[in-house]
């Protein structure tokens, strides 16, 4: 696994314009107890203001760096990027707003060593994982709209929403990963790509590209490894327009890995309602009408056949 306590594995991040989260990021990263092989940053901010303490960081602790800005822009692209440019195994994917804790990175490569080649990919616990009120798992189950709850079944629904592990016992097998920390076999990514169609922070990319790969390959959430993921907001999007781009990257997935007979497509229906009902109380909650509108003229547009919507490429109104 290592040479000079050094691992094979590259680390690939995807960054715009976070330029404090992202020196967070490699902070944690040069802190491991396990280093990787190397480190690959696509950048495609306007500017790079915290690229030469990045450097240094790595400078101080050995680790090799891949520095590309600018880089294309979209989080499908850039990650596509990444893995042209690497050649580590396992490739781990973090979002640029993590940070791991010591020993992640270690953990996760112990998960490796205990399976074989069908083994495609393993993904970190989250420091704080969700704990839904019971209701609320409940409504999600009813509407297969999937969610984040502990012991959570991992597999995907038939509306194409996943129900994800926020928390176990003991290593789980899943249908999905999400985007803020995957790791694969080499293999893995040489057999597939990030979908390029999906513009912009690409909703469900993540979900899409895994999912896909857990057809051929194992993949496992391990308790062992842990990543706090901070979520930073930086949307631009009206929460309108935001509505309408996700719905049409639902309808766009469902229809590309779902069976389009009438108990999938039903389904894909029947999760949009109980998602409505949420957001009508979202909207009320934030005094946010977005929430609501955008959702019905997301599904009118789907409805007749839109498909993908890419709100920063479309004319200005008024």
């Amino acid at each position: 696994m290592t040479d000079d306590n050094r691992a094979h594995s590259t680390f690939i991040i995807a960054t715009r314009n976070r330029p404090e989260e992202l020196l967070t990021t490699v902070e944690s990263l040069v802190g491991q107890t396990l280093l990787p092989k190397d480190l690959c940053i696509v950048d495609s901010s306007d500017d790079a203001p915290v690229r030469t303490k990045i450097e240094e960081l790595c400078e101080g602790v050995g680790l090799p760096l891949d520095y590309h800005h600018p880089a294309p822009r979209g989080l499908t692209v850039q990650r596509n990027v990444g893995i042209a440019r690497t050649d580590g195994d396992p490739v781990f994917f973090i979002d640029d707003d993590v940070c791991l804790a010591p020993d992640c990175h270690e953990a996760i490569l112990e998960e490796y060593e205990r399976w074989g080649p069908e083994l495609g990919g393993v993904r970190a616990t989250p420091v704080h994982p969700a704990h839904p009120p019971l209701i609320s798992v409940l409504w999600r189950k009813l509407f297969g709209i999937g969610g984040w709850w502990p012991e959570a079944s991992g597999r995907m629904r038939p509306g194409f929403w996943v129900e994800g592990v926020s928390v176990a016992a003991g290593v789980r097998k899943l249908e999905y990963m999400t985007g803020w920390f995957m790791s694969f076999r080499r293999t893995v990514v040489d057999e597939f790509r990030f979908d390029e169609a999906l513009s912009g922070y690409g909703h469900k990319e993540d979900v899409d590209y895994t999912y896909r790969v857990s057809r051929r390959y194992v993949l496992l959430q391990t308790p062992a490894a842990r990543c706090e993921h901070f979520q930073t907001v930086t949307s631009r999007m009206s929460s309108h327009q935001l509505m309408r781009m996700n719905l049409g990257n639902q309808f766009y997935l469902h229809r590309k890995n779902m069976p389009q007979d009438a108990r999938h497509v039903a389904a894909l229906w029947w999760g949009l309602l109980g998602l409505f009902v949420l957001n009508v109380g979202r909207a009320l909650f934030k005094k946010d009408p977005g929430l609501v509108t955008g959702m019905i003229v997301g599904a009118v547009e789907q409805a007749g056949g839109r498909g993908l919507i890419d709100p920063a490429s479309e004319p200005a109104r008024g």
